[in-house]
C-alpha cells in the first residue's frame, strides 16, 4: 500500500507529538531511574524507517539511550559518558569524525546481519569491538523468501487486485506458475540459504545451491545438489533466490550475462542486498523479457524515485526490506544488540562478537 503524502504527514505529526510527550516524561524521570545504566547513542524514533516506539522500552531497559537529535544538539554534555552505539538500519553512520567525539567509546553494535554500511578496518584501528546480529532473524528471512517465492509464482499481487479493485476485472483465469516439483537454485548456503532449502522441501522442489564453500553437512542432510559455478547452476533452475552478504567479492555478481543464462520462464528474488544485482540489467532482462519476473525486498535507492521503471512493470513484486520484520524478530535483535553492547561495556565476553581480521 502506497501512503498519500497527506496521510504521510499525518502520520508523522501523530508520531512527533508522541515521541516528543514520551521524551519529556522520560527526561523528568531520568536522574531516579536512570540509576547505573551505561549510555548508548542510537538513532531515532520513526514509525516508518527506524526504530517504532515499542523498542523503546527494550532499550531503556538496558541503557541510558541518548538519541542522535540530542546529540547532535548538546555534544559535550554526552560524548565522553557514551560507551557504546547502536546502529540501525545504517544509522548512525559510523565515520571517524563521530569515533574523534566519543572517547570512551567500546563497541559498535549493528542491529543488522550485513555489515557494509561499517568501516571495519577503522574500528579496527581505533580498538573498538563490532557485534552484529547473525543468528536472530534468520527463520523469519527465510519465511519471507519463501514468501515472496509463493506470491510471485502465484501471481498474488495481480490476484488481489483482481478481487478487490472494482476498477479491475475479475479474472478467472490469473494462471501462475507450479512450485511442487519446480527446481530452486539458492545462491549462498548460509543460515537464511539453508533455512530456505529447509522449507522448499517441503514444497518436495529440487534444491541446487552456490557458495563460493561448499557445504557437504548441510548438502547430505537435505539432499542438496551443489554447483561450483554459478553459470552452470542457473540454466536449470525455475526460481532463483539470492542470499549471500554483500562483500566485494559478490557486489554486482547478478548481470546481464547470468540473466541471459537463466530460463525465459525463471523468476528472480533478491532478499540479499540491492548491490548484489545490476539493477538496470535486471531492468532490460525484464523489459526484453529475457526472464519471466522479479522479487525485490531491496532496491537502489530505498524507496525507488516514482518515475523508476521497476516500478511500473506488472512482472515485478517489490517490498519495503522487511526480511526480518516480525514483531519477535525484531524484539530479538533489539535484544541481541544489546546484549552484546552490555557485555563490551562491562568488559566480558561479547555475544556475537565479529572478529575484525
Amino acid at each position: 500500500m502506497v501512503l498519500s503524502r497527506t496521510k504521510v504527514f499525518v502520520l508523522r505529526s501523530i508520531q512527533a507529538w508522541r515521541y516528543h510527550s514520551w521524551k519529556r516524561a522520560s527526561q523528568k524521570m531520568a536522574s531516579s531511574d536512570v540509576g547505573d545504566k551505561p549510555m548508548v547513542l542510537t538513532s531515532h524514533v520513526d514509525e516508518l524507517f527506524a526504530y517504532p516506539q515499542i523498542f523503546v522500552p527494550v532499550m531503556e531497559k538496558y541503557f541510558q539511550v541518548v538519541w542522535w537529535e540530542d546529540f547532535e544538539k548538546d555534544m559535550e554534555r554526552y560524548a565522553r559518558h557514551i560507551q557504546g552505539v547502536l546502529v540501525n538500519g545504517g544509522l548512525p553512520k559510523v565515520t571517524a569524525e563521530l569515533l574523534d567525539t566519543l572517547p570512551n567509546l567500546r563497541i559498535i553494535s549493528t542491529l543488522s546481519v550485513g555489515m557494509d554500511h561499517l568501516d571495519l578496518q577503522l574500528l579496527k584501528s581505533r580498538g573498538i569491538k563490532v557485534s552484529s546480529v547473525p543468528d536472530v532473524s534468520s527463520d523469519c528471512v527465510a519465511d519471507w523468501g519463501m514468501t515472496l517465492l509463493t506470491a510471485a509464482a502465484r501471481r498474488l499481487p495481480e490476484a488481489i487486485k483482481s478481487a478487490t479493485d472494482t476498477t479491475t476485472p475479475f479474472n478467472y483465469n490469473i494462471l501462475g506458475k507450479k512450485i511442487t516439483g519446480s527446481t530452486l537454485g539458492i545462491v549462498g548456503l548460509g543460515r537464511i540459504g539453508y533455512g530456505i532449502a529447509e522449507r522448499a522441501l517441503g514444497f518436495k522442489m529440487k534444491v541446487l545451491y552456490f557458495d563460493i564453500m561448499r557445504q557437504p553437512e548441510r548438502e547430505a542432510a537435505l539432499g542438496l545438489e551443489f554447483h561450483s559455478c554459478l553459470d552452470q547452476l542457473l540454466p536449470n533452475c525455475d526460481f532463483i533466490i539470492i542470499v549471500v552478504p554483500l562483500t566485494p567479492q559478490t557486489h554486482g555478481m547478478m548481470g546481464r550475462e547470468q540473466f541471459k543464462l537463466m530460463k525465459p520462464s525463471a523468476i528472480f528474488i533478491n532478499i540479499a542486498r540491492a548491490p548484489v544485482v545490476h539493477q538496470d540489467q535486471l531492468v532490460e532482462a525484464l523489459q526484453n523479457k529475457t526472464i519471466q519476473a522479479a522479487v525485490l525486498d531491496v532496491t537502489s535507492p530505498e524507496p525507488l524515485p516514482p518515475d523508476h521503471p521497476l516500478l511500473h512493470m506488472p512482472n515485478v513484486i517489490i517490498t519495503p526490506h522487511m526480511g526480518a520484520n516480525s514483531l519477535e524478530s525484531r524484539r530479538g535483535v533489539v535484544e541481541a544488540g544489546c546484549e552484546s553492547c552490555t557485555a563490551a561495556i562491562r568488559g566480558g565476553a561479547i555475544p556475537r562478537e565479529v572478529v575484525l581480521k
